[in-house]
C-alpha cells in the first residue's frame, strides 16, 4: 500500500515538471482559432444611416467587404426583412484578400419617421448570419 502511494507520488511529480514552460508566456488570441483555410467576411460597415429622406425617395447604399481568410467566399443569400429593401450582390465568389459589395436599394414610398431595416446575409464562413442594417428619418409632405 505504501509503495502504491510513492508510485502515484512520482507519477504525479512527473506530470508536475513536465508542465513547465521554462519562462515562456503562452497568449492565446482569436488568430488561434481562426482556421486560416477557411473564408472569413469583414465588412468596411454593417450599419448605413441614410440620415432625412423625403417619402417616396429612393436611395442606395453599398456595403463593402472582403475576404479575410484562406479559401474562396461566396455570399450564399441576402435577405431583406422588407419588401422596400432590394440587396443586390454577385453570386460568384471571391479570392483571399479581394473585396466586393452588396448593393443596398431602399424605397421610402409609404414610410414615416424612424425606419430601421436589416438584411440577412449567409455566406459559405463558419459564422452565423450576419446583419446589414439600414437607417432613415422619413419626413412626409
Amino acid at each position: 500500500m505504501k509503495k502504491n502511494i510513492i508510485i502515484i507520488n512520482i507519477i504525479f511529480l512527473f506530470l508536475l515538471l513536465s508542465c513547465e514552460n521554462n519562462g515562456e508566456t503562452n497568449v492565446i488570441t482569436d488568430d488561434n482559432f481562426v482556421n486560416k483555410s477557411a473564408p472569413k467576411i469583414e465588412f468596411v460597415n454593417k450599419i448605413c444611416n441614410f440620415g432625412t429622406l423625403i417619402q417616396g425617395e429612393i436611395i442606395e447604399h453599398n456595403f463593402v467587404y472582403k475576404n479575410i481568410g484562406g479559401k474562396e467566399l461566396k455570399i450564399l443569400s441576402v435577405k431583406a426583412d422588407c419588401g422596400c429593401t432590394v440587396p443586390k450582390f454577385d453570386k460568384k465568389g471571391i479570392k483571399s484578400g479581394q473585396t466586393a459589395k452588396i448593393k443596398v436599394i431602399y424605397n421610402s414610398d409609404g414610410f414615416y419617421n424612424n425606419q430601421y431595416k436589416t438584411i440577412k446575409v449567409k455566406t459559405n464562413c463558419d459564422t452565423v448570419a450576419i446583419d446589414l442594417i439600414i437607417t432613415a428619418f422619413i419626413k412626409t409632405n
